[in-house]
């Protein structure tokens, strides 16, 4: 990868390196939507994201991977794009996370990122699925799916609840968009403080803040298993 140069290239360079160092706020800031899959039998399989990135961030990326020098990417540039930020952030699990009971669930990594320069927007989109190791029966065991970086270099936004869409799920399914304020940052902490047994002491870095704020979507379909017909499309 070429060295990008002044701040943007720095912003750029960072984020795409190995190893990110924990930042006191976010540097790269993240359009999101998420679709949550489901085989139609009652079961979470999958997920797909679409990130839009920043202007900065995607005029960034331009002098990094423009190797024919004619001042855009083209689509072998592109994907040259894609195959450097999935190898960059497989170490933070793609920031996207199902968890079940406060648990993280195994997600297999994606197989390639699917890049797009939107012309209309000055913004690099990025597209990719995740798939569960094992199936969840959503019928018996509600989730909870969100993405965040947990140091905090990379920003998600989802503006409300339409950025979330169900596929192949139950229709009884009750899903709520989940974004959380810094004052529920404080009492989460405060909570993990009265946890604590008169032995413990408290986390050296605190509570993880960057999930702690993370907008999520918790889907819970614990009702009778509905007919394929009635599953939403």
């Amino acid at each position: 990868m070429m060295a990008g140069t002044g701040r943007a290239g720095s912003i750029v360079g960072v984020w795409l390196a190995s190893a990110v160092p924990v930042l006191a706020h976010p540097h790269v800031f993240v359009d999101a939507r998420m679709t949550i899959q489901g085989d139609g039998h009652g079961r979470l399989t999958g997920l797909t994201n679409v990130w839009a990135m920043d202007e900065l961030f995607s005029a960034s990326v331009i002098p990094d991977f423009d190797a024919n020098a004619n001042g855009k990417l083209d689509k072998t540039e592109l994907a040259a794009v894609g195959e450097q930020v999935r190898k960059s952030i497989a170490e933070w699990s793609f920031y996207t996370f199902v968890k079940v009971q406060g648990e993280e669930v195994a997600l297999l990594p994606p197989k390639t990122f699917q890049v797009e320069w939107d012309d209309r927007t000055g913004k690099l989109l990025f597209r990719f699925d995740m798939q569960l190791r094992k199936p969840i029966n959503l019928t018996t065991t509600p989730v909870t799916l969100t993405a965040f970086d947990k140091t905090y270099f990379v920003a998600f936004d989802f503006p409300d609840a339409a950025r979330f869409t169900l596929k192949g799920m139950p229709a009884a399914c009750h899903h709520e968009m989940v974004a959380p304020t810094p004052d529920e940052a404080e009492k989460i902490w405060m909570d993990t403080l009265s946890k604590l047994s008169p032995d413990e002491a408290p986390p050296e870095d605190g509570i993880n803040f960057s999930e702690a704020l993370a907008t999520r979507l918790e889907v819970d379909c614990r009702a009778p298993l509905l007919a394929k017909s009635q599953l939403r499309e």
